[in-house]
């Protein structure tokens, strides 16, 4: 009993010191991690330092001029005194340098204690841009039809160049026998536009360079540009059928991907207009947990001898983002049905578009109106249950299937989930549903009442 008494005690005690342990090490991290309020000294510090920034770099200096005397009157009138907290003062910031002419590289950047990196937190800091993201890429994929499929999340930073290209290499190597390829940078807020001319070096099979853009840096009376680069690694994919995916997220270095591509005459762009933020940044520190991003090179396409910044790119084809996948992935089948030289048959495509799902002016998508579908269809051993869930209508066959999304196609047809099925609720004069069938089955069940 007494040895059982002690180790029980130890065991106690030992839990006691883990917590103890714990809560100082809670404690302190919490300490570490306080957001440190700004002080009068360091607000003026970063006042003066963006308005002496914005004014030596700006691409147009009587608006850098006039951004700067903006934010110098503020801050004079006390406008930023009592904001001591550093987000919101970065907030505060961002908007008035972008007031005047609303330039949406014209940022202000601000690290927060857990993003600070120290001697003892470097080996599990992790760059967003990097390999942790694989450059960027963030899916490859062919789809049904051998239509290739494309997600470029970012176009990461020029110190990865050189590691991302047998990347590229490689994606654009596992696509090159698709018949169509879509490339989606829907919500891409940019990157290195050197990354973007080496993409679009795989869709040009030009022996020499092809010229893509200049940057004029007022600061240095400098102008340089892009080309695509002739001598990239792999297989080109000059002849393929181009589609960019946009929406009003895409902006700089993916709105420039979508820019040229579209005015060289290589891809067809679907989407929304995307942001319009057309200049050149770079960024400049101004003390530890601060920094200010400065639009300091004006773009010029080598083709419309100006850019998107404030226009955006104005896609071929306008449709919502959510639509905007749908609308390309169609496109690109019609497109492949069309020019198909393996001797396919026709109905092949035409049954993978029946199933995308594209909303038409006469469907009826006011889920209300799903309540009456809701109910049990029988015929034999089959039995199918459909639910209506937060507005979503599911179909599950009974007794031990999972549920399915019924996603509306057109009146009373929907697809299920992600198989090549549809079906069909069909009413009587009364606008009464009594039966179910399938379209691409020959299933046929009536609605049961009171079962």
């Amino acid at each position: 009993m007494n040895n059982n008494s002690n180790s029980k005690k130890n065991i106690f005690s030992q839990t006691l010191i883990l917590i103890a342990i714990s809560l100082i090490s809670i404690g302190t991290c919490a300490q570490q991690n306080a957001i440190k309020p700004v002080a009068h000294n360091e607000l003026n510090t970063i006042i003066d330092s963006v308005a002496v920034i914005v004014e030596r770099y700006y691409i147009k200096p009587e608006i850098g001029k006039q951004i700067a005397n903006r934010i110098r009157t503020k801050h004079k009138n006390g406008h930023y005194d009592n904001i001591t907290n550093p987000q919101i003062l970065n907030d505060s910031l961002r908007e008035d340098l972008r007031a005047i002419n609303g330039d949406l590289h014209m940022n202000m950047v601000y690290r927060s204690p857990r993003e600070v990196i120290t001697n003892s937190t470097e080996a599990i800091q992790v760059n967003e841009t990097g390999l942790w993201t694989n450059y960027g890429l963030s899916e490859i994929k062919v789809l049904d039809g051998n239509i290739g499929y494309l997600k470029i999340k970012h176009f990461t930073q020029h110190q990865y160049l050189e590691d991302i290209k047998p990347v590229i290499t490689s994606a654009i190597e596992s696509l090159k026998n698709t018949d169509a390829l879509l490339i989606d940078v829907r919500n891409n807020g940019g990157g290195f536009e050197d990354m973007v001319a080496y993409y679009i070096s795989y869709f040009f099979d030009s022996k020499t360079p092809i010229h893509l853009s200049d940057y004029r840096c007022t600061l240095h009376n400098h102008t340089y540009g892009i080309s695509t680069d002739p001598n990239v690694s792999g297989t080109k994919l000059p002849k393929t059928k181009l589609y960019v995916l946009v929406n009003a997220n895409t902006g700089s270095a993916a709105e420039s991907f979508a820019y040229m591509l579209k005015h060289l005459g290589r891809a067809t762009i679907i989407g929304e207009t995307t942001i319009g933020a057309g200049n050149g940044a770079s960024q400049h520190r101004i003390n530890d947990r601060f920094s200010i991003q400065v639009s300091s090179e004006e773009t010029i396409n080598a083709i419309t001898k100006t850019s998107f910044e404030k226009v955006g790119v104005v896609p071929h084809i306008q449709t919502t983002s959510a639509q905007a996948f749908n609308k390309g992935y169609k496109l690109a089948l019609e497109y492949a049905k069309e020019n198909n030289k393996r001797n396919i048959h026709p109905s092949n495509y035409e049954n993978l578009t029946a199933f995308i799902v594209t909303p038409k002016k006469h469907t009826n998508v006011n889920t209300k109106d799903y309540l009456k579908y809701i109910g049990n269809y029988k015929n034999g051993n089959i039995h199918i249950v459909i639910t209506l869930e937060n507005g979503v209508l599911y179909g599950q066959m009974k007794p031990k299937r999972s549920k399915m999304e019924l996603t509306q196609l057109e009146d009373h047809i929907f697809k299920v989930g992600e198989i090549k099925e549809r079906i069909q609720f069909v009413l009587n004069k009364k606008g009464e549903v009594i039966q179910l069938r399938g379209i691409d089955s020959p299933m046929e069940l009536a609605k049961i009442l009171n079962d």
